[in-house]
């Protein structure tokens, strides 16, 4: 009877267990579905491939409809043409992913509706494959248009957009294109710059030129007002 009676009080147990998980798991499903935030999980190759519900609304696709047209289609249809360089950007930056976490500003629209709204996103690595690549992100994308009611919001925020691609752009230089980015900015010549770091004034001009290749500046004035732009210098 004891023996009985012990395992009644574990089944019990076990059953409030699953009901508490159950409650847990209902509870965070609503939070998820009805955060005023549009959630997804988007794929590097394939675009979206989940959404919360707020998304669905908030855009005019459902999930399903999503999956049949292509994740990657989608984002084309709704996402202004002046901003897929966000989106682009986006993969980019985790195909060579070094941690942070990735942001921007960029207009989109409901299927039905032809203006588009200001929203800011941030995504960040989710899964990986069996290689250490960033596989899917899980992104957060906050409808802006009702808190920007002037023109004066919408330039800082746009400027704050410009800022963080910069940073980005830094990020991907070398330590040694970045020293010597450093030094341009300070306004040293190559000329000055090799003698500081006991190198040839050819690699110099060498590093320059593929510097303002990456950050893709035309020439020097705006390889450093971007550089001076991202806090460098």
């Amino acid at each position: 009877m004891e023996v009985i009676s012990t395992q009644t009080e574990e089944v019990e147990k076990l059953q409030r267990q699953l009901e508490a998980l159950k409650e847990k798991c209902a509870f965070l499903e609503k939070v998820v579905q009805e955060v005023p935030a549009n959630i997804y999980i988007s794929d590097l190759q394939e675009g979206v491939v989940w959404c919360n519900r707020t998304n669905e609304e908030t855009l005019g696709y459902s999930l399903e409809e999503i999956q049949e047209m292509g994740g990657l289609e989608y984002l084309r249809k709704i996402v202004h043409p002046e901003d897929h360089c966000v989106q682009d950007d986006s993969i980019t930056h985790y195909q060579e992913f070094t941690g942070p976490e990735y942001g921007g500003i960029f207009r989109a629209r409901h299927k039905d509706q032809p203006d588009y709204k200001w929203f800011m996103g941030w995504a960040k690595a989710f899964s990986k494959s069996d290689a250490g690549e960033v596989k899917e992100l899980l992104c957060v994308d906050v409808d802006m248009s009702p808190r920007m009611n002037t023109e004066k919001q919408l330039i800082t925020a746009l400027q704050e957009n410009l800022k963080q691609k910069n940073r980005l752009l830094i990020n991907s230089l070398s330590k040694r294109e970045l020293e010597i980015l450093t030094m341009v900015c300070q306004g040293m010549s190559s000329k000055q710059i090799a003698g500081k770091l006991f190198l040839s004034f050819h690699t110099i001009t060498t590093h320059r030129r593929n510097i303002q290749t990456r950050l893709g500046t035309s020439n020097v004035a705006d390889m450093v007002a971007l550089a001076k732009e991202a806090g460098l210098g």
